[in-house]
């Protein structure tokens, strides 16, 4: 079967009542203006949306239709027509007079018709899913899927339908309450007649194969969460008025269908929708038109085993090239027929740089082509890089922003909404926005259908809390449910957090290989493999420093030039660090050409975005512009976001593989120049800690409020007697020392220390796996994951109470501001006065001054701060301006000064945003 079939006949004897015809689906008053209907037949928008799904199952995602027909024990031919028909169903709440009392233009016509009006409202979505479990049960759909397939329709709107909330609805299974259907018998036979021409529609008759419930209960909510995806991607495609113009009742369902499928592939080729890359197979040297690296040989060896729903667990030191590795995967399994790739990495500036390289990868993997490539995070619509590729979309003889060239990645203007990025077939972001598929937003489903068959790159994988890692490991357990392949990432993975992973999964881990390794999932089992790493052992130099003896000592190290960085663990430290050095430059104790230079979290966008990209032009693998003798200062922004190679690094304690994380940054690339005498050999200077002579161990200030005390305590047993690491070598019994707690303890007074460490980080991680699994989805074998989500929460508005918000990391509340100036009863942005910015109206601002507003946003995570700006109204032109409707407003004095909950805030051109005063100790820092 290629597509539906006619609707010539019926099911039923009876014909077909024109007076169903009369309900309407869609309704705009403004449609009238030029003389057509002002409203749209309800059977014909259905079969606008059943038009959609089908193009997207056969034209577009035929992996969909595979999955949907697996899980309903049919072949695909026979699977098709039913997978169309339980769409079709999905409005037919609409048929109702809770809805159709909405257009009071319509109700004296459908009165004349005989139908009442019951005064009850309830949205159609929970309507559908009453009424179509008894369509469907009328079918001869088993009872128990036809109700899955009811609620999963009924979602379109964002929510599952709950088990108590069909109850209230229905005076007995199937059967809704004579107040919502209507109690003029009229009414359940129009709806009669709009399932036999739907039923028609898609082909269901009496010698078609019926569908079986899911053999297993993970692959009948996978099923659900799929379908309910499905038929929101139809439905928002087939509510296209520009394309799906209203039309009168026509002659027939059948003459309106042929209408419907040629407006429904003009709605898919106008939003964007094309098929994956469908490369051919091919070699890793053919790929990237390099020589492969021990790992990049490794992963052509393990791909044949990739069949079905697969993790890849890759450990392997920094520079080993698995991002790389990844792509190859990805491009292994869309040769295949793999159906699009997903590359989520921690942060917003990962995700903008590995966007770049995606980027650039598909530019080059697939010449002459036109694929959609999308960058997914709260800040994507500041990315230049972005907004290039959004603009192709427009000038490639475009139309709605949609391209139609042939040249490299686009931005398609459909997919560019947070709700609908993770739908494109190719797109990098954030951890967060796939997380957010498991938590119970809205339409937290569509962001499941959007990864379902996917390859899902997750990188730096050992980087999140107990929090996030339990809504990640539950991510994991629906994207193997949904027939996705993951890629898991990372240089420091500890062996208990790799082997739960594993199991999140559903597999059964694997005794591991030697490091570095790559641990394969699937069909429940796992193996390990080691590859080699491709440079020899790095003998990395580990040299504690006091923090006063440490600018005498890059005296030292600059004596024949170099670059160096060092990296604290909080903004404050950074910004009096950068101070203190300063200071001795210019009294001439450190070397007057020394450049200095400072980054972190807390300058406005657009200022971090320079410095980032000045870091990267300074001190990546280019020569040309890599300066004689520099000195970065940085926080944690310099672990993980940038391509930075270093000749000397100082850091400040903090866990051990943070540490090794950072120390990656050392001699990262071969140079053709050779580097200074002095810093010829890497070498690691650790910051010693306050007080680490007393029996019971050093005090961590404030990096003890930002890292757990006992990894850091450990990290310090680990490292304190050290005088050299080995990289690779030295990574595993380092990390597994740490997170394994093998590493000795030499007093009673530091034992007596880690017990009670011990037990408040095991308090505290049972604290936080609960707060995770309060809020998250259940597991895709649970009994009804879905029921569980009929409360809705928002995932951005930063004043809502956080049990009400759908938080993908814990940790301190934030908010973001926008720093202004008052010019003679003129608003001015302090980072760019040119800008007048118009506070009071209530109409939305121009789109130039809403995206310089956000680029000057700075964060604050102050919680006296913060707790006095969510008290602030969010500014009227704020709120009318999508990107801005969360950001508060920080009015600036002349001296770039505010006074905010008693706490002085300053923006400086040097420093970025400073929160207190920089003379206050660094430890009792707000």
């Amino acid at each position: 079967m290629t597509g539906m079939s006619s609707c010539s006949a019926l099911p039923s004897p009876l014909g077909f009542d024109p007076r169903a015809w009369q309900l309407w689906g869609k309704a705009d008053p403004a449609r009238a203006v030029g003389g057509g209907p002002d409203w749209h037949p309800l059977l014909c928008h259905v079969l606008d949306v059943v038009a959609c799904a089908e193009r997207l199952l056969l034209h577009v995602r035929p992996d969909r239709l595979d999955a949907l027909a697996a899980s309903v024990v049919l072949p695909r031919e026979a699977a098709l027509p039913w997978i169309l028909f339980f769409v079709a169903l999905h409005d037919l709440g609409k048929a109702t007079p809770p809805f159709q009392i909405k257009v009071p233009g319509r109700v004296n016509a459908l009165h004349a018709l005989g139908l009442d009006f019951p005064e009850r409202d309830e949205p159609h979505g929970s309507l559908s899913a009453v009424l179509t479990t008894r369509a469907l049960a009328e079918q001869g759909v088993p009872p128990r899927l036809a109700r899955w397939v009811a609620r999963s329709v009924g979602a379109h709107h964002g929510e599952f339908a709950s088990l108590g909330k069909l109850g209230h609805l229905e005076q007995q299974k199937g059967i809704l309450l004579p107040v919502y259907a209507g109690k003029e018998p009229l009414w359940d036979l129009l709806r009669t007649h709009l399932v036999q021409a739907l039923a028609g529609a898609c082909s269901i008759s009496s010698s078609v194969p019926r569908p079986a419930l899911p053999p297993s209960t993970a692959m009948r909510h996978a099923f659900a969460a799929d379908l309910a995806g499905l038929t929101t991607v139809a439905d928002w495609l087939g509510s296209n008025a520009e394309v799906f113009k209203y039309v009168e009742p026509p002659a027939s369902p059948a003459d309106y269908l042929a209408l419907a499928r040629a407006r429904a592939a003009q709605a898919l080729d106008d939003a964007g929708w094309r098929r994956p890359p469908q490369p051919p197979i091919r070699t890793f040297r053919e790929l990237f038109g390099k020589d492969p690296w021990p790992l990049h040989e490794a992963v052509e060896t393990i791909i044949p085993a990739l069949r079905g729903p697969s993790l890849v667990v890759i450990e392997a030191p920094m520079g080993e090239g698995k991002t790389e590795a990844a792509l190859a995967i990805f491009d292994a399994l869309a040769a295949r027929g793999g159906t699009g790739l997903y590359f989520a990495l921690p942060t917003q500036a990962t995700s903008n740089q590995i966007f770049g390289r995606v980027e650039r990868f598909i530019r080059a993997a697939f010449p002459g082509e036109t694929h959609g490539l999308h960058l997914v995070h709260g800040d994507a619509g500041l990315s230049e890089r972005y907004d290039g590729l959004k603009q192709r979309a427009f000038t490639m003889r475009s139309i709605n922003g949609v391209a139609r060239g042939k040249d490299g990645p686009v931005a398609d203007a459909w997919f560019a909404r947070s709700k609908r990025a993770l739908l494109a077939p190719l797109a990098v972001g954030t951890v967060d926005q796939a997380l957010l598929g498991v938590l119970g937003v809205r339409h937290g489903f569509l962001r499941l259908h959007g990864l379902a068959g996917k390859v899902v790159v997750v990188d730096e994988v050992h980087a999140y809390d107990t929090y996030t890692s339990e809504l990640l490991d539950r991510l994991l357990s629906w994207l193997g449910a949904l027939g996705a392949t993951v890629v898991l990432l990372s240089a420091t993975l500890p062996a208990a957090r790799r082997d739960a992973l594993v199991r999140a999964f559903g597999a059964t881990p694997a005794a591991p290989a030697t490091y570095p390794r790559i641990t394969v999932a699937t069909e429940g089992a796992s193996s390990s493999t080691s590859f080699p790493a491709r440079r020899a052992p790095i003998p990395v130099s580990l040299i504690w420093q006091s923090a006063s003896a440490v600018p005498e000592r890059l005296v030292e190290a600059f004596a024949g030039g170099g670059c160096a960085v060092w990296i604290v663990n909080t903004v404050r430290r950074a910004q009096q660090t950068y101070l203190a050095l300063r200071a001795l430059r210019d009294r001439g104790l450190l070397p007057p050409d020394l450049d200095l230079g400072l980054l972190h979290a807390r300058f406005p966008f657009d200022t971090r975005a320079a410095r980032e990209r000045a870091a990267e032009e300074s001190f990546g693998p280019g020569e040309a512009k890599r300066p004689r003798a520099a000195l970065l200062i940085g926080t944690q922004v310099l672990e993980q976001s940038l391509d930075l190679d270093f000749d000397l690094m100082i850091t400040e304690l903090a866990p051990i593989d943070l540490v090794l994380q950072r120390a990656g940054r050392l001699h990262r690339h071969e140079r053709k120049n050779q580097r200074p005498p002095a810093v010829q050999r890497p070498a690691l200077w650790i910051v010693r800690p306050d007080s680490d002579e007393r029996p019971e161990g050093p005090a961590f200030g404030a990096s003890a409020l930002i890292y757990a005390e006992s990894i850091l305590l450990r990290s310090w047993l680990a490292l304190r007697n050290t005088t050299e690491i080995v990289l690779p070598s030295d990574i595993e019994p380092l990390i597994e020392s740490v997170y394994g707690r093998t590493a000795p303890v030499a007093s009673p007074e530091l034992a007596t220390r880690l017990t009670q460490l011990d037990r408040d980080s095991k308090e505290r991680e049972h604290d936080e796996g609960n707060q995770a699994r309060a809020l998250e989805l259940a597991a895709p074998d649970a009994d009804d994951p879905f029921d569980g989500l009929a409360r809705v929460v928002e995932d951005e508005d930063p004043s809502l109470h956080r049990s009400l918000r759908a938080k993908t990391r814990l940790g301190e509340p934030s908010i973001d501001v926008v720093p202004v100036l008052d010019r003679g009863g003129r608003v001015i942005l302090a980072g760019a006065p040119d800008v007048e910015i118009d506070l009071a109206t209530r109409d939305p601002l121009p789109r130039r001054i809403v995206v310089a507003a956000a680029r000057q946003a700075v964060g604050i995570t102050h919680r006296g701060v913060v707790a006095a700006l969510l008290h602030e109204r969010v500014p009227p032109s704020f709120e009318a301006s999508g990107h801005l409707r969360f950001h508060r407003v920080l009015r600036l004095d002349d001296a770039g000064r505010a006074m905010v909950a008693g706490t002085l805030l300053t923006l400086d051109p040097e420093l970025g945003l400073v929160v207190g005063s920089l003379d206050t100790p660094d430890d009792s820092a707000p």
